[in-house]
């Protein structure tokens, strides 16, 4: 007769899912895996597919006794799951299965591959039979009768002793770990030392204590499997592997302390999952959530809403107080929304000050105004930092699943995209996604390329319009002004070129470009002979609050050699009422320098008067819609008359700008105006053409 051993290892699959934890000893050829219950493996996971993967056993060679398994994702058949299988960290359609492999099947449900010595298996959790004993104790008849019978009391079993007597030398005494067993009646009918000491009150409590409560409940589901689970014991947590042994009617359990393992682990998922700073979930959990809460929204045909916050005035708060007190507003902010949010939704710190939202439960378009207005209400609710009252301003950009996007990258872009229209509208605190959002956001980026390309390729060129003193009929000065020439677009508008180069960072390096053409340019005439004229360059926000706006200009007159007197910077006054003291100190260095300054289109803004008290201006570009309609317009007549009279009173040089007419150059002359800018008297020239205008005017 052939003897049948026993393998020496033996194959574990342990099943993680929104069910329960289980032990699952593998030796059958093929295993089918998921949720529907015809599978071999049954996964409790509605993200899980039908029929997700499927485990081969597969041997080295026909012959041999040694055995692993693979993981197949999908079915034998070759349909593919709909999640696939991520093995170990790395999505997988095929593996070999190794001791220690994790497999992932969805976000709530993994499995976990171990080979283990079937010696250990038994150690634990196999009964002992008293033949065993009696075999692996069998000592002369004197022997025995000395070391073991003549010490057991008349009314207990001869073999029972010697079970219990082997206990005390046996794996489960020596052992550093508790050991519990029950009969299937709920008695405790052995603790090993380490239960003993650690479970002191486990007689008292019985079934109702952790380590037993549920056992029982569990003799017909585990049917000779072995049960896995989690308890809490006193603080302390332990991984409990129960047997039921049905042949002998015990219910053995070997408890692990996992107290600093499950620490660690707790203490990896904070770092890895959460934001270290504020403690909310952070991007790639934030994610994860979506995708799920995105399936269950296709699924149920239900709404939700993504949503982008950042503040208006967080960077002026930090440049005033600090970056600890940045933190310590980024922490109230997680706060705030955390509380505010509840069970409803998820918040994310997603880079620097800036937040992303999960409405899992939105409402309809009012709702989600209402809840909105109140959360920034809650956001702007009174801090303070050093004694100082501070109230942050929130802005939103909303997108909404599936008017704005079916996938959670799409809803993340667009709620985005929504948040970078509320920046570019001051007064407005929020905004939803639309299509023509997605267009004007696409055309930007489509022409921010072709800005780049514009700058390498040198297809940008200045032209420069001449300015006239009325009463000497002299060139007093030239503006520079950009101009974008594309090869296959054509001449680009200069209404649309300077605002789109503002929303980029390109501004900057073609404000260089300007600033320095123009010196260049100016240099190359005096040497050519012409009499010196000063050239204007316009200077936008991003521009004049530069921290090295100084050093740049003085580096670039150096580089060019021209004069600063011969330098002219204009800046409308919202630019200069930004930051009045940081305006003040630029301005200051700048006249240091000698190079003028011109306040441009004057009258617009809110702060025109104040500029003017604050600040020492050389000159003032009175707007064009002042003298538009002149003679005609008496309103305007009257506000260019007091315009003139105030730069009278300050000596301050006043320009008239947008003159096209004869009606309004004779206007201007009966106010006293000295000077104007327009098409009557010339429009922007290339810088080929300003010589022989030049050469026609007297300067």
């Amino acid at each position: 007769m052939a003897s049948t051993s026993t393998p020496e290892f033996r194959h574990i699959f342990v099943i993680e899912d929104q069910k329960a934890r289980r032990i699952i000893a593998l030796d059958e050829p093929t295993y089918s895996i998921g949720r529907e219950s015809s599978n071999d493996i049954v996964i409790y996971d509605r993200v899980v597919s039908r029929h997700h993967a499927t485990l081969v056993r597969i041997k080295p060679s026909p012959k041999s006794d040694n055995y692993s398994y693979r993981i197949l994702d999908g079915d034998l058949e070759g349909n593919h799951s709909t999640n696939g299988l991520i093995i170990n960290g790395q999505p997988a359609e095929s593996h070999d299965l190794k001791h220690g492999d994790v497999v992932l099947f969805g976000s709530d449900s993994k499995a976990s591959y171990y080979i283990i010595s079937t010696s250990l298996e038994i150690a634990l959790f196999n009964p002992v039979e008293a033949e065993q004993f009696e075999g692996s104790m069998r000592l002369s008849e004197e022997d025995n009768r000395s070391t073991i019978i003549n010490d057991i009391p008349e009314n207990i079993n001869p073999v029972q002793a010697s079970v219990d007597l082997l206990r005390l030398s046996s794996f489960a005494e020596l052992n550093p770990n508790p050991i519990v067993e029950i009969d299937y009646s709920g008695k405790i009918i052995y603790l090993n030392p380490p239960a003993s000491i650690k479970f002191k009150t486990i007689h008292q409590e019985s079934l109702q204590h952790p380590v037993l409560a549920g056992l029982l409940d569990q003799v017909q589901n585990v049917r000779g499997n072995l049960l896995l689970r989690e308890i809490q014991v006193q603080g302390e947590i332990y991984e409990q592997y129960v047997h039921y042994l049905s042949d002998s009617q015990v219910i053995r359990s070997y408890l692990c302390d996992i107290t600093q393992r499950k620490q660690a682990e707790q203490s990896l998922a904070q770092h890895t999952f959460y934001d270290i700073l504020t403690g909310l979930p952070n991007r790639a959990l934030f994610e994860e959530q979506l995708a799920i809460a995105l399936a269950k929204a296709q699924r149920d045909s239900s709404a939700l809403a993504v949503l982008f916050l950042d503040f208006s005035n967080y960077g002026r708060i930090v440049n005033a107080f600090g970056l600890n007190c940045g933190e310590y507003l980024l922490k109230n902010v997680a706060q705030r929304l955390t509380e505010t949010l509840g069970t409803d939704g998820l918040a994310t710190r997603w880079q620097g000050e800036e937040f992303a939202l999960l409405l899992k439960r939105p409402g309809d378009q009012a709702q989600i105004i209402q809840s909105i207005e109140k959360l920034l209400a809650r956001l702007q609710g009174l801090l303070e930092v050093s004694g100082q009252p501070l109230h942050l301003k929130g802005r939103v950009g909303i997108a909404l699943y599936p008017e704005a996007g079916a996938d959670g990258p799409t809803l993340l872009k667009n709620a985005h995209t929504a948040l970078e229209q509320v920046q570019d509208q001051e007064y407005y605190s929020y905004a939803f996604f639309s299509p023509k959002l997605a267009s004007k956001s696409n055309l930007l980026f489509r022409l921010e390329n072709l800005l780049y390309e514009a700058l390498e390729k040198q297809q940008f060129y200045l032209t420069y319009q001449p300015l006239l003193n009325l009463k000497s009929q002299k060139v007093t000065s030239l503006e520079s002004l950009l101009r974008w020439h594309h090869p296959e677009l054509g001449e680009i508008s200069p209404v649309n070129l300077i605002p789109l180069a503002e929303k980029t960072d390109l501004i900057l390096p073609i404000g260089q470009w300007i600033l320095r053409t123009a010196c260049h340019q100016n240099k190359a005439w005096q040497n050519a002979g012409f009499s010196p004229l000063p050239v204007a360059v316009n200077l936008c926000l991003h521009q004049f609050q530069q921290p090295n706006l100084v050093e740049i200009i003085a580096g670039i007159l150096q580089e060019t050699q021209l004069d600063p007197v011969y330098l002219t910077l204009e800046l409308p006054e919202t630019v200069v009422m930004k930051d009045p003291e940081y305006s003040q100190k630029v301005l200051t260095q700048l006249q240091e320098l000698g190079i003028g300054l011109c306040l441009d289109d004057f009258g617009i803004g809110l702060g025109g008067l104040s500029c003017l008290q604050q600040f020492h201006i050389n000159t003032l570009k009175i707007h064009p819609s002042f003298s538009a309609d002149l003679p005609n317009n008496a309103i305007n007549l009257a506000l260019i008359r007091h315009i003139f009279n105030l730069g009278h009173s300050l000596n301050i040089h006043t320009i008239a700008k947008g003159i096209e007419n004869n009606h309004q150059v004779d206007c201007l002359q009966d106010l006293q105006c000295e000077e104007i800018q327009g098409f009557w008297f010339s429009k922007p020239l290339k810088a080929e053409n300003i010589s022989e205008f030049l050469a026609q005017h007297p300067v």
